[in-house]
């Protein structure tokens, strides 16, 4: 589909180019002020119209060349493969190691934690006991406690009372 014409709709540029009208419409917008996109009143609104060279520049036609046979590269051998293999199992045991050792220390350092915490809550307690020990001693003996006075007589019954007893 040839056109003489050196600026195209944006449809038709589209379709040359083998692009979608959106991919079209964003090359546009990004170069409306430009020479290379011209703006064309019409009764239902603008028309962008882009220009043939622009478009040629922009998306260049595909030349159509067969692809090259090339030859397969050769991968690893097996022996090749075998020994890589064994070599990742060798670094994954290292870190499984590296591991192992980091979690003893990790294990260590936690009941160094815990042991100072205990000994710390034993000091707690033991300052608890010496401050209660000091209190009791300051406590007057059972037969300094003052008695109470007996409680009151009861007084005369209730209806309750007299009915039902009690």
């Amino acid at each position: 589909m040839e056109n003489t014409s050196p600026f195209l709709t944006i449809k038709q540029a589209a379709q040359q180019v083998n692009k979608s009208e959106q991919t079209i419409r964003r090359l546009v917008k990004q170069h409306v002020k430009t020479s290379h996109i011209q703006v064309e009143q019409t009764p239902k609104g603008d028309t962008y119209l882009i220009s043939q060279t622009f478009l040629a520049q922009q998306y260049p036609a595909p030349t159509e060349q067969l692809p090259a046979i090339s030859e397969p590269e050769p991968g690893p051998t097996v022996a090749q493969l075998q020994q890589q293999l064994a070599e990742r199992d060798q670094t994954i045991q290292q870190l499984q190691h590296r591991l192992l050792e980091q979690n003893d220390v990790l294990n260590a350092l936690t009941s160094q934690v815990n042991s100072q915490r205990i000994g710390r809550i034993e000091e707690l307690l033991l300052s608890q006991n010496e401050q209660l020990g000091e209190l009791q001693k300051r406590l007057p003996e059972p037969a300094e406690v003052l008695q109470l006075p007996p409680a009151p007589a009861p007084g005369k019954k209730g209806l309750w009372q007299r009915l039902f007893g009690s």
